[in-house]
């Protein structure tokens, strides 16, 4: 899958399901979808589906180009269930926390976007995130 935004600028993202992690929430009712995206980029994220998104991912999912292309990529599927093991690995066993530490960090931090447009500490704190670093192994207080 590919992932283009404005804000990218020209930039497009390489994501690839197969590593991604989906976990359930039962107080909140929300699903997490976590991973890491690493080309062109090294950056953690987390997908929050709620409750109130199920209508738009079934509209989404049901049109019928999706249908036509799952049902001619079906076997796909059965190829990575197949090999699926493979792909958890590959993932690291300690995604899930990862992700929510470089989340909790980022989110800590307020709402100014510090990380990516404040003082050159906040672009060297975002960058350690960005790729993988240990906040606390990375000099930055």
């Amino acid at each position: 899958m590919r992932l283009w935004s404005r804000g990218l600028g020209r930039t497009e993202l390489k994501m690839d399901c197969r590593y991604y992690k989906v976990n359930y929430d039962p107080q909140t009712e929300n699903v997490y979808i976590i991973g890491t995206i690493t080309d062109p980029v090294n950056w953690e994220f987390r997908v929050t589906l709620q409750p109130d998104d199920i209508p738009g991912m079934m509209k989404l999912f049901f049109h019928t180009c999706v249908i036509k292309l799952l049902l001619k990529n079906f076997y796909k599927y059965i190829v990575y269930w197949l090999d699926r093991r493979k792909f958890a690995e590959a993932a690291g066993y300690n995604l899930e926390e990862k992700v929510d530490a470089a989340y909790r960090l980022m989110m800590s931090q307020g709402r100014n976007h510090e990380g990516v447009t404040g003082s050159n500490g906040g672009r060297k704190r975002f960058r350690a995130i960005s790729e993988g670093t240990n906040y606390s192994n990375a000099g930055l207080k």
